[in-house]
C-alpha cells in the first residue's frame, strides 16, 4: 500500500495534474497508511476471522486423523479413580503415574516414606495388568538383585548371561525405591534400560518390554554422577504429607491410604493405553506452546537453583516434554495440544529442584498463552517495512517492479501468520466454561481445576492485546 501510494502519487505528479497530492516517501506513506487504515476493512478483515472461528468450531473434532473413541478416555478416566480411591490428597500423584504410562515416560517422586509412593504403582498394576517389580536401593545394591542372577545353564555353555525372569528386564512397570542411593555397579545398565528400553545380556542386547518406571526418594541427587539418571525421569512430583485437615479425614474417613489394596482390573486398559500412543504423533504442537517451551526453558535458565541462573533443561527432557504435551492432548481425543495440557505438564517436566517447582508452576500460570508469537509478527512485520523502503530509494527497482514484488510476497505470508495467531488466540478465548471440562481431565487433579482456566483467562487477554 505504502509503494502504491508514493509511486502512483508520482505518477500524477508526473502527467502534471495540478490537483495531485505531493510525492511522499515509501516511509511517509507507510505511516500514512498504517495510521489512516479503513474502519470497513478492519471490519471485513474481523468478519472473516470470526467466520474462520465458527467453521473451526464446528468442523469435525479429529480433522487431522487423531482417532481416540471416548470410550477411551472413559476408561482412563476409570483407571484413574481407582487408584485413587482411599488415598488421602494423592490425586496428583495418581494422575502423574497414568500420564507416565499413557505417555511412556518416567515419574520421580520425591518426599518422606510413608506417603503411598510404593502403593500407587501396586495399584496400577493390578489395574492394568501389567508385569510388576519394585526394589528398594542401598549403597551395596548388586546387579543380581535388579537384573536377575547369573545363569547357570549358560556358564555351562560358556555364556554370560542372567536368570532375568521376574525381574526387571522383564517388568513392564517398575518402582525403585531410594533411587539415588544405587551405585556404579547397576548405574550404567539401568540408564540403558530406561533411555533405550534395552538390556545387556551378556553378548547380546535384548529389546525389554518397560513402559514406564516410578521412582521415589527422600531427596535429589547429591553428586553430578547422578545427573544422568536424574534426566532420565522426565515427570517430577514433590510429594508432601498428609495436611492437618487430610489427617483428619485419614484417621476418621474409614480406609487408611496405604494398605487399602485395589483388587478391580480394567481389561480394556492396556487396548486403551495402545491407542493413545498410537494416536498422540498425529497430534499438532501449536506455535504458541512451542514459544512456551522456548521461554519455559529460557526462565529454568535464568533462574537456577539459587535464582541467580543455571538451571539446565537438556534437549532431550524439551523434546520428551512437547511428546508427553501430545500423548495428554491424545487421551482425551484433541487433535491439538491445549492450554490445559500445558497448565498440566509443563509445571512436572522442566524444574531440578523444588525451588524451581514453585517458581515454573507460577510461571506457567501467568504464561500459558504467551504472546510471544505477537511480538515476532510484529518484528517481522517492522523488517518488511524498513527492506521495503531501503529498497524504495533506488528508483530502478521501483520501476522494475521487484520491491512490490516482494513486498506482497511478504506481506501475504505474514498475514497468513496474523491470521492464524489471532484465531487460536480468540478460539481459547471463546471456549465455554473451561472449568467444568477442566475438571474432566486426566492429567489435571480436581484441587488444581481452576488453574488451567485462570492461566487462560490471563494469558488470553495479553495474547489477544498484543495480536
Amino acid at each position: 500500500a505504502a509503494h502504491a501510494r508514493a509511486t502512483g502519487a508520482g505518477a500524477e505528479r508526473r502527467a502534471g495534474d495540478p490537483a495531485g497530492p505531493p510525492r511522499m516517501s515509501v516511509a511517509e506513506a507507510a505511516e500514512e497508511a498504517e495510521v489512516g487504515a479503513s474502519a470497513d476493512l478492519r471490519e471485513r478483515a474481523a468478519a472473516r476471522v470470526r467466520q474462520q472461528l465458527t467453521a473451526s468450531v464446528n468442523a469435525p473434532h479429529n480433522p487431522r486423523g487423531v482417532s481416540v473413541a471416548g470410550s477411551v478416555g472413559a476408561t482412563v478416566r476409570r483407571a484413574t479413580a481407582l487408584l485413587e480411591v482411599g488415598l488421602i490428597e494423592r490425586e496428583c500423584e495418581a494422575r502423574l503415574l497414568l500420564l507416565a504410562l499413557v505417555g511412556g515416560e518416567h515419574l520421580l517422586l520425591l518426599g518422606p516414606p510413608g506417603t503411598a509412593k510404593s502403593e500407587l504403582c501396586r495399584r496400577l498394576s493390578t489395574i492394568a495388568r501389567l508385569g510388576y517389580f519394585e526394589r528398594t536401593l542401598t549403597r551395596f545394591s548388586t546387579p543380581e538383585e535388579l537384573f536377575g542372577p547369573l545363569s547357570l545353564a549358560a556358564l555351562e555353555r560358556d555364556e554370560f548371561r542372567r536368570a532375568t525372569a521376574g525381574y526387571a528386564p522383564t517388568a513392564e512397570l517398575l518402582f525403585l525405591d531410594e533411587i539415588f542411593k544405587s551405585n556404579s555397579a547397576i548405574l550404567n545398565t539401568l540408564l540403558t534400560l530406561l533411555n533405550e528400553r534395552l538390556f545387556d545380556d551378556g553378548a547380546k542386547r535384548e529389546r525389554v518390554p518397560l513402559l514406564s518406571a516410578v521412582a521415589a526418594s527422600n531427596e535429589g541427587p547429591e553428586s553430578d554422577d547422578l545427573s544422568a539418571l536424574y534426566d532420565r525421569f522426565l515427570l517430577r512430583r514433590l510429594v508432601a504429607p498428609v495436611s492437618d485437615d487430610g489427617v483428619l479425614e485419614l484417621l476418621l474417613g474409614g480406609e487408611a491410604a496405604e494398605g487399602g489394596s485395589v483388587d478391580a482390573a480394567l481389561p480394556d486398559l492396556r487396548e486403551a493405553l495402545e491407542e493413545v500412543r498410537a494416536a498422540a504423533p498425529s497430534v499438532r504442537l501449536p506455535r504458541h506452546v512451542a514459544l512456551l517451551l522456548r521461554d519455559a526453558r529460557a526462565f529454568v535458565r535464568e533462574t537456577g537453583a539459587d535464582g541467580l541462573g543455571g538451571g539446565y533443561v537438556s534437549d532431550r527432557r524439551l523434546r520428551r516434554s512437547a511428546e508427553l504435551l501430545k500423548a495428554c492432548a491424545a487421551a482425551h481425543g484433541r487433535d491439538t495440544v491445549s492450554v490445559v495440557d500445558v497448565a498440566a505438564v509443563l509445571p512436572h517436566v522442566l524444574w531440578d529442584t523444588a525451588e524451581e517447582a514453585a517458581a515454573l508452576a507460577e510461571w506457567v500460570e501467568d504464561n500459558a498463552l504467551p504472546d510471544g508469537g505477537a511480538e515476532q509478527l510484529r518484528f517481522l512485520l517492522e523488517s518488511v517495512r524498513s527492506r521495503a523502503a531501503a529498497e524504495a530509494a533506488d528508483a530502478a527497482e521501483i520501476q522494475a517492479g521487484t520491491v512490490k514484488a516482494m513486498g506482497m510476497r511478504d506481506a501475504k505470508a505474514q498475514k497468513k501468520f496474523a491470521a492464524e495467531e489471532a484465531a487460536s488466540v480468540e478460539a481459547a478465548a471463546e471456549a465455554p466454561e473451561p472449568e467444568p471440562a477442566v475438571a474432566e481431565e486426566v492429567a489435571v487433579a480436581v484441587a488444581e481445576a481452576a488453574a488451567p482456566p485462570r492461566a487462560v483467562d490471563l494469558g488470553c487477554g495479553k495474547g489477544r492485546d498484543a495480536v
